[in-house]
Order: C-alpha cells, then sequence, then structure tokens
C-alpha cells in the first residue's frame, strides 16, 4: 500500500497514467477511490496522483480539530515527497477548498487549478446559513448514524440526480463501493467538518494567480451553485462551467463529459503558462 510520510502524517496515494501530473483532492468523507470513472479516463492523459484526505479512507485521522490550511500543507507535503514540482490541482467540495489554499499558500506548485462544486466560505458565501445547519446535523451524527440506511439514502439523494439512484448506475455503485471498502473513520469526518465549518478564503480569491476553471451541478443541494458564480467572479480570468440538472457529484454522474472539459481546459491554461514562462525568460 503507498504510504508517505508528509506533514507529520501517514498519507495514502494512488497513481495512475503518465504525463504532466494532475493532483486530485477528495471531499468529505472520500477517497482516492471514490473517483472512479473520472480517474480512469483522466489517466490516459496525465499522471493521476489521488490521495486520502487526513481522517478519510486510509490516511491517519490524527488528533484534531482539522484546519483547511492544515489539509492544503498535507498536500503540499505529499507533492513535495513525490517530487513533483508542480501538478495541475482538481479539487471537488471539500477538496476544492482545499485547492483553494493550496493555490493561495503554495502557488508554485499549482498549475492550472479547476474547482468543482465548492465554496469560498465565510459570511459572503451563498447558502451559508443552510450550509451551516447542515454542518451542523452532520457535527450531530455519529458512525452508527451514518450507517444507517435512511440516512445514507437521504445522504446519497443530496448528491446524485433521481435518475441516478433509479437506474443504480454503475458510477453511483462505484462510490458507494468505495466509502464500504474504505470508510472514513468517525472521529476524522467530525474534524473535516469542523475544517468545511471553518473555512474562509472570500477576500484572498483575487490573490489566486493560476489559471482556474470552476464547475459545478446546476442543481446542486449541498454546496448551493451560487458559490460557483462567487469564485469565477473574484478570481482574475476564472471560466465557470455549469452543468444543468445536475447535483453534487455531477463530476461522477457524468465522468466523460466533465472530464472533456478538464482536459480542454488544461491544454488551453498549459499552454498560457508556457507563453508567460517563455516571456519571463526572454
Amino acid at each position: 500500500m503507498p504510504v508517505v510520510q508528509a506533514n507529520e502524517i501517514e498519507i495514502y496515494y494512488e497513481e495512475h497514467g503518465s504525463g504532466e501530473p494532475l493532483l486530485l483532492i477528495m471531499g468529505w468523507g472520500g477517497n482516492a477511490a471514490t473517483w472512479g470513472l473520472q480517474l480512469e479516463g483522466l489517466a490516459e492523459r496525465y499522471r493521476v496522483i489521488a490521495f486520502d484526505n487526513r481522517g478519510a479512507g486510509r490516511t491517519k485521522a490524527p488528533d484534531g480539530p482539522y484546519t483547511i490550511p492544515q489539509m492544503a500543507a498535507d498536500t503540499a507535503g505529499l507533492l513535495n515527497v513525490l517530487e513533483v514540482p508542480r501538478a495541475h490541482v482538481f479539487g471537488i467540495s471539500m477538496g476544492g477548498m482545499v485547492a483553494q489554499e493550496l493555490a493561495l499558500g503554495y502557488p508554485d506548485l499549482v498549475g492550472a487549478l479547476i474547482l468543482g462544486c465548492t465554496s469560498p466560505g465565510g459570511s459572503e458565501a451563498a447558502g451559508k446559513d443552510r450550509l451551516q445547519e447542515d454542518i451542523k446535523a452532520l457535527g450531530a451524527t455519529n458512525g452508527t448514524d451514518m450507517a444507517e440506511p435512511e440516512w445514507f439514502s437521504a445522504f446519497l439523494k443530496r448528491l446524485w440526480t433521481e435518475e441516478a439512484l433509479t437506474k443504480s448506475e454503475s458510477q453511483l455503485q462505484d462510490f458507494v463501493l468505495s466509502l464500504i471498502r474504505f470508510p472514513p473513520s468517525t472521529r476524522g469526518l467530525h474534524w473535516q467538518i469542523d475544517a468545511v465549518s471553518a473555512h474562509d478564503a472570500y477576500d484572498r480569491l483575487p490573490l489566486i494567480g493560476q489559471p482556474t476553471l470552476v464547475i459545478t451541478g446546476g442543481e446542486d443541494s449541498l454546496i448551493d451553485p451560487g458559490n460557483s458564480d462567487i469564485l469565477a467572479e473574484r478570481i482574475p480570468g476564472a471560466e465557470l462551467r455549469v452543468f444543468p440538472g445536475l447535483k453534487h457529484a455531477f463530476h461522477l454522474e457524468q465522468p466523460d463529459q466533465v472530464n472533456s472539459v478538464i482536459i480542454d481546459f488544461i491544454g488551453r491554461a498549459g499552454a498560457s503558462i508556457n507563453e508567460i514562462a517563455a516571456e519571463a525568460a526572454s
């Protein structure tokens, strides 16, 4: 099992494919396997690095509470141990919050930045009251509650469309299986919740200098899609792409379509980065 020591914890990671490095940062409670078919498609073009955040899957769950900057330091530490000087970064949900902090705190490590169904946090976030209510409700649960069929079914309905749930598509089955095979620890889940609750990058977003793509499902009921509008407006030059009719797991429900958008963006962003580097060297 590939594990490295980074930022004073043991972090599980996987590598797939070859080419330019593309780092995937998963959301609350998820793990490297949760990327499913999307990982396979991206690995056809890139050296994809996926890992389990602290408190989830096969990575250690040290004492908390956790913070998003701390998890960004974990991520930077992983890249440094793997001797990756710079990677394109795709973060989903909580992982998108970590990606924001990585771009702000470790700008040289980040090439193209993709932020999926995530939030800038803080008082200016869209749907902040609803999100804080959800966070409070999640914080009141325990591992037993989360394992109950009723709780898990309700949670899935926040992530997936009714069509995907009815058909029980392979992407959904892979997602559920990944959580069953590599479940997060109860304490890890709660400490990740603390990190999400305290996240606030709103005022610092204009400092992000990387080419940025913001993507979301138009019907996301977990992270208000309005947050993607905010991110795209405040990050200089950011592009916005909304997938109509999809929810929080939009990237897993339509992996081919989302991958196509990501691959196109990285291609264009990479050309832009190279032009800037050439100008600086001349």
